[in-house]
């Protein structure tokens, strides 16, 4: 079946096409393959994973690439989730194509009583639905307009709940242990004025409001130790009247972004325990100042922020799956059940209820995303490149207050011969970052995200050019060299991409998988070393990708699958791993031998120079990068640098060149759209 029709829409399978008189779309293979499976079981609800199991057979589940493909798709039909007639959704259980039936040429007449009796029950029944209709969450935007008053950056704002008011966070001038300070500010939104509500500069973070308006909580964290307090209000003046501390965190410190305030004078919130970065859903009784933990984080899942409905029965819990996959998930506050709502990818950066209750604000990286509780999206168009963070709607639904964030990274260098002077390699006002250098060490290719774009480019000869648009602005999980050092191969979350270095031109292919970052490419197979998240979700599980077959074999002893925090290859294709304080090899017999043994600092990085294994070994000082020879076992110190927030991310292969990310700079400023 190569060509078919839906109502209006002609659509050719071979040309991925999907044409109307009016308008044509050219779709993904795989947006195809989904409309082609709707389509042979037309008017019949599908669930998710029979679409899965018949477009990826054979992969590990992934329910965001069918809600990817399906939100392709209606774009190509010209229809949105909010009035979808042809891709239609069944809440819990799928979806289903609905043929759209052809108009008569010719109506009947009808008897005009009958007429009059049908629009007056047409009358009645739109009445009644108008009575009890849902309150249509507003999509469109006309303008966004700045909050910020100030040069310096604003963040971890908070709306009071009568609109009129924003707390936020300002940054400072003063700088303690790479950590800029503040102080927080209390702006009132129709006047414009400003008060500062701290005495002193600190580190101020995650601002909640009481549900009167009669106090704003907020966390300081001094030495180490993370302390939750509030401010008192004269409610008619907004003046502070005092400030009182609730209770300090010496083993957690809290994470989320913001604090709830529940009316029965509890506080909820993320913590994350220091000691195994476990996190946790928590609160805080305000009158006993007693803490209860409710719900924890398990497997590969970091709990990341929350939002409590307007009705305070529910909480929404935004979870990293890890691997660029996010999960949200709906909490009964009550009987503590959660419930998965949507699974997204791409960050996120804050949640906040529609004053309805009806639907939820996801910042998510760059875009605006709504969801109902049917966990269905809708995108808020604007045109925005900046990472949003925290975005809230306020009371009346008709604006959104939010943080946009930029993120400036560089690349720069060090040398052996001159191991303590930096030069600047690539400079922007974006994030330039992922540098990795090229069999001969002449060229280093690296990512960008230059105008919120995620691409590709190359530096040689003080020269850098783009290499790999990545038209779909796909996350990208890392990239490495072919061993002629003509191309390169990037993986997204469903894709490989092979880039021919020189002419920039690429070929595509979906790898089928689960998400994984690219390692290492294997000097004598056409197949790359690759990491996935462990089921502990922090280390990571060592495989070898076949990018003839695309099979996917994941290194065992035993029986065990083998976790680590970094890999890498030898000069014989020999698979290396460590965790922090352990090299092991995988010998030709599939089994495990030791190498070295860290004794008091701990392993972040290895790789492997002809017989000689490098080691980046941190301390809370800084680091060393040794080198071992396996032979004879001499070692050397081949570069060093104390902790200033430039990270080291690559060397050379004749190791005579280090490569630095510098220590991101962030600029915030508050907006509305509106």
């Amino acid at each position: 079946m190569d060509k078919f029709q839906i109502g209006k829409f002609d659509v050719d399978v071979k040309r991925c096409r999907i044409s109307s008189a009016d308008h044509v779309a050219v779709v993904e293979p795989k947006v195809m393959e989904v409309l082609q499976y709707l389509y042979r079981n037309a008017g019949e609800v599908v669930s998710h994973e029979q679409l899965f199991n018949a477009v990826w057979p054979g992969s590990i589940f992934n329910t965001s690439s069918v809600q990817r493909c399906i939100a392709l798709l209606r774009k190509a039909l010209n229809e949105d989730s909010r009035n979808a007639a042809i891709v239609v959704t069944h809440p819990k259980r799928g979806y289903s194509l609905e043929l759209p039936q052809q108009l008569p040429k010719k109506r009947r007449n009808y008897h005009y009583a009958y007429s009059l009796a049908f629009i007056g029950l047409l009358a009645l029944g739109v009445g009644l639905w108008l009575a009890i209709a849902p309150a249509q969450v507003k999509m469109d935007y006309a303008r966004l307009l700045p909050l910020s008053s100030s040069g310096a950056s604003e963040s971890f704002h908070a709306l009071s709940p009568d609109g009129q008011f924003l707390a936020f966070v300002r940054e400072g001038e003063v700088e303690r242990k790479n950590e800029t300070q503040g102080n927080i500010w209390l702006k009132e939104l129709n006047t414009g004025k400003e008060q500062k509500l701290t005495n002193y500069d600190s580190h101020y973070s995650s601002l909640g409001w009481k549900p009167d308006g009669s106090a704003l909580a907020f966390m300081e964290k001094t030495g180490g130790l993370s302390t939750m307090s509030y401010f008192a209000f004269d409610t008619s003046t907004h003046k502070v009247i005092s400030k009182n501390e609730i209770v300090s965190f010496p083993l957690f410190y809290v994470s989320s972004d913001k604090l709830e305030w529940h009316s029965e004078n509890r506080i909820y919130f993320v913590e994350m325990d220091k000691r195994n970065n476990d996190t946790w859903l928590s609160y805080i009784d305000v009158s006993s100042e007693n803490k209860q933990q409710l719900l924890k984080a398990t497997g590969q899942d970091w709990l990341k922020t929350l939002a409590l409905s307007p009705d305070e029965q529910s909480i929404l819990l935004g979870y990293e799956m890890g691997q660029n996959r996010y999960r949200i998930d709906v909490l009964d506050t009550e009987k503590l059940q959660a419930d998965v709502l949507i699974k997204i990818e791409d960050s996120l950066y804050g949640l906040s209820w529609h004053p309805s209750g009806k639907s939820a604000l996801i910042s998510n990286r760059t875009k605006l995303q709504i969801v109902d509780m049917e966990g269905e999206l809708s995108e808020v168009a604007f045109n925005n490149y900046k990472f949003i963070q925290n975005a809230q709607f306020d009371p009346t639904g008709q604006e959104i207050v939010m943080e946009l964030r930029n993120v400036d990274v560089d690349i720069l260098r060090k040398t052996k011969l001159a191991p303590d002077t930096f030069e600047t390699l690539v400079d922007t006002s974006s994030l330039d970052f992922l540098p990795v250098f090229s069999p001969d060490d002449s060229r280093f290719v690296f990512e960008s995200h230059r105008a919120g774009l995620k691409q590709l480019f190359v530096y040689e000869q003080g020269m850098q050019r783009v290499i790999f648009s990545n038209p779909d602005n796909e996350e990208l999980f890392g990239v490495v060299w072919t061993p002629d050092g003509e191309r390169v191969v990037a993986a997204s979350s469903e894709k490989l991409f092979y880039v021919d270095v020189a002419t920039g031109n690429y070929t595509e292919i979906a790898h089928g998988h689960a998400p994984f970052g690219l390692r290492e490419h294997f000097k004598y197979e056409n197949a790359v070393l690759v990491t996935y998240r462990a089921d502990d979700g922090i280390t990571f599980y060592v495989a070898k990708l076949d990018l003839d077959s695309l099979k996917l074999t994941t290194y065992e002893t035993e029986g065990e699958r083998l976790v680590c925090y970094s890999a890498a290859l030898g000069p014989q294709d020999q698979v290396y791993f460590a965790n922090n304080k352990q090299v092991f090899r995988i010998s030709p017999q599939g089994q495990t031998e030791s190498v070295w043994t860290a004794i008091e600092r701990t392993i972040s990085g290895i790789h492997i120079v002809n017989n000689a294994l490098s080691m980046k070994l941190d301390s809370e000082d800084g680091f060393i990068l040794s080198s071992v020879d396996m032979n004879s076992g001499a070692r050397e110190i081949i570069h060093q640098g104390v902790e200033t927030g430039d990270m080291l991310i690559n060397t050379s292969n004749d190791e005579q060149q280090f490569l630095y990310l510098s220590k991101p700079v962030r600029t915030s400023e508050l907006v509305k759209l509106q």
